[in-house]
């Protein structure tokens, strides 16, 4: 198994980041940008800060050094802060004639001839002003770094009392101190009396929930919070599917708050091309500002870049709902952690529209629209991007504790903030490979309210050689009976890439010749993410004594550039371990592989093997009970014969 899989260095990790939030103040008040962020000097000492509360300060200390940030997912985040190096100037001619004569002085005084001023410039021609067709930069400006955005959805702000909006506020404040700006659409489910068609009604139902936000935010950040409600535009009809083709129309509204860090609040209405006001849904404006802030949009205004030159990063989608996460069948906590859309959409999407006999019920509707719009959103932006689907109970519940003086109590911890760990990290709270057995329950979460947080990511596709059953796996084969899968002659597969995916990742050279001799006709199949980003070779070994074939994880590899925050080996070990062996699959890593702590984590057990320097690993259930399997499992693991090209120690 490969022994760079897992990151280290968490403390210096943890170090960097707490200096950077410790100095994000200063930094930001230095920025272009910051300066525009209160009210300008009146002669007056200024008022306290809002960031300079220690309370504050303590919680997103709190937050940032719980949030399992490794060195890889530190260097990531602390690298938006990196001021750009200007390009070198161009020197000068006469700078060039000058350079040229100190040379040829140089060169003169070393021969041990003195000829005086004989080769050196006139002082009438050095001081003669040049004229050029050369342009002679003076200043180099700096390429303006992008202005870091999660575009944030609220579903029925109305629902939420203001302890919970308080909370959700703090969140959302700590998240622009920590550099991400946030652009946020609210639209109300629970309109009381109030008519839908009746717009004015519904435009001053979203205004009052605006205010409570701007007033919730106002109170943790110092750049507060604006309602914009005029920033979006449509077209005066529907069109045959019910949408009015919502367009950001005046997104200066929108950029100038962003860019001095206020929280920008727009609601789900907008005006028709005749003035009139016109409702609008969720979908259609995130949609609509999603097209703006990845530069799709069809406004003008910022095409031309003429009133906001500053480049936009949108990083982050984010939706707060209180339906919560996407729902999983096979999950004891109910929800999917992470859901690389790639391969899993079709899958979710058929599965949420089924979810109840019948019609399915409003509820599975309302997460199959939430994933269907982080869908659409993520497809307009890079593959870095992701998306977190969250209830403003999860959002917020962590940025309450403590509010009212509450003393730290020995033994007590500080649940964990989803969302600034999603920022930091660009991961799931908790793996998605992890067992039921160490996901959270409700008996031993800090919090009544449980992580049910989903992460999507537009992700990559996933190839399963030969395909599976997700229920039954790969099947055994017959006593005696080789395996037909050729890794030297499957059309399906490109072994040079292969191998080349397993060099890179153990970093050291296989023997090919051995290694598929070793594996000839007992090769039960092939597991590939993306192009070659990460896979697995599974094989069925046969046991001495033993007529019961082993289904065993022969080789575990994923590419370097592809380690840590992509999430490759979560979903190679979900498609082994819940797809292609649902019954158990066993494997063995050298004791001392630092990444044995990702295995502990994700194996039903583990066993040391006596005198063999050798740890065995394991899924399934019933292993330790089961004699005759144990004992073919162990000697499984002892007689593998490595095929590395080296002389090194075997991993």
């Amino acid at each position: 198994m490969t022994t760079s899989m897992l990151a280290s260095g968490k403390a210096s990790a943890f170090g960097a980041l707490k200096k950077t939030v410790a100095g994000l103040t200063a930094y930001e008040s230095s920025r272009q940008f910051g300066n525009a962020a209160g009210p300008r000097s009146n002669g007056k000492p200024p008022a306290a800060r809002v960031d300079e509360d220690p309370r504050v300060s303590r919680d997103l200390f709190m937050h940032v050094l719980t949030a399992n940030a490794t060195k890889r997912d530190a260097k990531q985040y602390l690298s938006r802060f990196k001021e750009p190096k200007p390009a070198p100037a161009r020197p000068s001619p006469q700078d060039e004639r000058n350079a040229r004569h100190r040379r040829d002085q140089d060169r003169v005084d070393r021969m041990g001839v003195n000829l005086g001023g004989l080769y050196a410039p006139a002082r009438s021609i050095a001081d003669t002003p040049q004229f050029t067709r050369e342009l002679v930069p003076e200043k180099v400006a700096n390429k303006p770094k992008p202005m870091h955005t999660a575009l944030a959805s609220l579903r029925s702000p109305e629902s939420l009392d203001d302890g919970l909006l308080d909370g959700l506020a703090a969140t959302l404040s700590q998240l622009v101190r920590l550099d991400m700006r946030i652009l946020l659409a609210i639209d109300c489910v629970d309109l009381g009396d109030v008519h839908h068609q009746d717009l004015h009604a519904r435009r001053d139902m979203l205004t009052e929930q605006g205010d409570r936000l701007v007033k919730a935010i106002s109170n943790h950040s110092p750049e507060g919070a604006r309602f914009v409600p005029d920033a979006m535009s449509c077209a005066d009809m529907a069109d045959s599917l019910g949408g009015t083709g919502a367009i950001v129309s005046m997104p200066q509204l929108l950029l100038h708050p962003l860019k001095r860090g206020a929280v920008t609040i727009v609601p789900t209405l907008a005006y028709s091309n005749s003035g009139h006001l016109t409702s609008t849904n969720l979908a259609e404006v995130m949609r609509a500002l999603t097209a703006q802030l990845s530069g799709q949009g069809a406004s003008p205004e910022v095409g031309s870049h003429a009133e906001y030159p500053d480049p936009v990063s949108l990083d982050r989608i984010i939706m707060l709902d209180p339906v919560g996460g996407i729902p999983s069948k096979d999950r004891g906590d109910g929800a999917h952690i992470f859901i690389n859309l790639e391969q899993e959409f079709d899958s979710i999407s058929k599965e949420l529209l089924n979810g109840n006999t019948g019609n399915p019920a409003a509820q599975y509707r309302q997460h199959h629209a939430n994933l269907d719009i982080t869908r659409q959103c993520l497809a307009m932006l890079p593959s870095a991007s992701s998306a977190l689907i969250i209830t403003p109970e999860e959002a917020a519940i962590s940025s309450r504790g403590r509010t009212q003086g509450e003393p730290i109590r020995t033994g007590t911890r500080q649940q964990k903030n989803t969302l600034i760990h999603n920022l930091l990290t660009n991961k799931p709270l908790v793996s998605s490979s992890l067992p039921l057995a160490r996901l959270p329950s409700p008996d031993t979460s800090p919090s009544p309210s449980r992580p049910t947080a989903t992460l999507v990511k537009k992700g990559m596709p996933l190839t399963i050689i030969p395909s599976a059953d997700r229920w039954i796996g790969w099947p055994a084969p017959a006593p005696n009976t080789p395996s037909p899968l050729n890794l030297r002659t499957d059309p399906r597969i490109n072994l040079p890439r292969l191998v080349a995916l397993i060099e890179d990742s153990f970093r050291r050279k296989l023997d090919v010749d051995h290694y598929l001799s070793r594996i000839a006709g007992r090769t039960a199949g092939l597991i590939i993410a993306g192009d070659y980003e990460g896979g697995a070779i599974l094989t069925w070994e046969q046991p001495p004594g033993s007529a019961n074939p082993v289904p065993y994880l022969d080789k575990f590899a994923v590419a370097q550039t592809s380690q840590g925050s992509a999430g490759v080996a979560d979903i190679v070990f979900q498609a082994m371990a819940r797809t292609c062996f649902p019954h158990g699959v066993c494997w063995r890593s050298r004791v001392d592989n630092p990444v044995n702590k990702w295995y502990f984590e994700r194996a039903s057990g583990s066993w040391t093997i006596p005198g063999s320097g050798w740890t065995m690993f394991w899924t399934g259930e019933g292993v330790v009970e089961d004699r005759t399997r144990w004992e073919e499992y162990v000697r499984v693991c002892r007689g593998v014969v490595p095929s590395w090209a080296d002389k090194a120690k075997p991993d």
